[in-house]
């Protein structure tokens, strides 16, 4: 009996895998397997254009909160080099994003009596 695959993955991630076990001995199959799974949108083709569609359509409804949300969650999945690259292309294109689209989220902090 062969290996076998699960018919609803798409072989572009057995590639994924088995080259990075390849290449990157060093690394358990296991750390391997989280890398995939919070990387795995990479994997999908075309996937920083669709980020830029999804930002200028925030830009273009104002819906200037949900813009920086949605950075808010590039940021912590992606980086802020990915962010910026992003916003330059939004930029060149005549697209401006709110100011501070990077900024941390605010910290929710309760109200405390002063005694």
């Amino acid at each position: 009996m062969g290996p076998t695959r699960s018919v609803r993955l798409p072989q572009a991630l057995d590639t994924w895998f088995l080259e990075r076990l390849e290449r990157q001995r060093e690394r358990s199959p296991s750390e391997l397997l989280v890398m995939l799974v919070h990387g795995g949108l990479r994997l999908r083709e075309g996937y920083m254009a669709i980020h830029r569609r999804v930002l200028e359509h925030y830009v273009a409804s104002g819906q200037t909160d949900v813009y920086r949300a949605y950075v808010r969650c590039l940021l912590d999945t992606f980086g802020a080099e990915y962010v910026d690259h992003l916003e330059r292309w939004l930029a060149a294109e005549g697209v401006a994003g709110p100011a501070g689209s990077q900024e941390p989220a605010p910290v929710n902090t309760r109200p405390t009596l002063a005694n």
